[in-house]
C-alpha cells in the first residue's frame, strides 16, 4: 500500500532515473528532471561523495550510475560503520559545501538517517550500555531521540 504523505524530493527523482536508466549524462538528466544542470550537478557531487553514485566522464561529459560496493568493501565498511556516521550539522555543511539546493537538503538527511536507522540504534545501544544505562531505561530513552528526529 502506498503511503500518500511521503515527500519525494530531486534527489529522489535523480535516484529513480538514474535507476531505470542505468547510466545517464547529467545534462540529459537535467533535461528529462526539468531542472538546471548546475543543480543536479550539485546534487550528483553529495550523492557521489556519499556513495549513492558513481560518475564516469566520456570526453568532457560527465556520466553517473549507481555506486555498487565490492563484497570485500562492504564487509570492511560494515566493521566500522558507526565511526563513519556523521552529525545533522556536518551532513548540511558537506550538502551546502556541494552546492546542493537547501530545500533538498533535509530530504536527503531524512533518507541517510532511514538508511542508517539500525546503525544508529546499535551505537546509542553500545554508548548507553558504556554509560550503565539500565537496560529499561535505555528503550525509553531511544524513544525519545526517535520522537526527535
Amino acid at each position: 500500500m502506498a503511503n500518500d504523505n511521503v515527500l519525494r524530493t530531486s534527489a529522489d527523482e535523480l535516484l529513480e532515473l538514474v535507476k531505470k536508466s542505468g547510466k545517464i549524462s547529467v545534462e540529459d538528466a537535467a533535461k528529462k528532471l526539468k531542472m538546471p544542470v548546475a543543480s543536479i550537478q550539485a546534487l550528483v557531487d553529495f550523492l557521489v561523495e556519499e556513495k549513492v553514485f558513481g560518475i564516469e566522464y566520456k570526453f568532457t561529459t560527465p556520466y553517473v550510475y549507481l555506486y555498487r560496493e565490492g563484497v570485500s568493501g562492504a564487509k570492511e565498511k560494515e566493521k566500522g560503520f558507526t565511526e563513519g556516521l556523521i552529525t545533522k550539522e556536518k551532513f548540511y555543511e558537506r550538502a551546502k559545501g556541494k552546492r546542493v539546493p537547501y530545500e533538498n537538503i533535509e530530504g536527503l538527511w531524512r533518507k541517510y538517517l532511514q538508511q542508517n536507522l539500525a546503525h544508529i540504534r546499535e551505537e546509542f545501544l553500545r554508548k548507553a550500555r558504556e554509560k550503565k544505562v539500565p537496560e529499561g531505561k535505555i528503550e525509553e530513552l531511544w524513544n525519545k531521540y526517535l520522537s526527535y528526529l
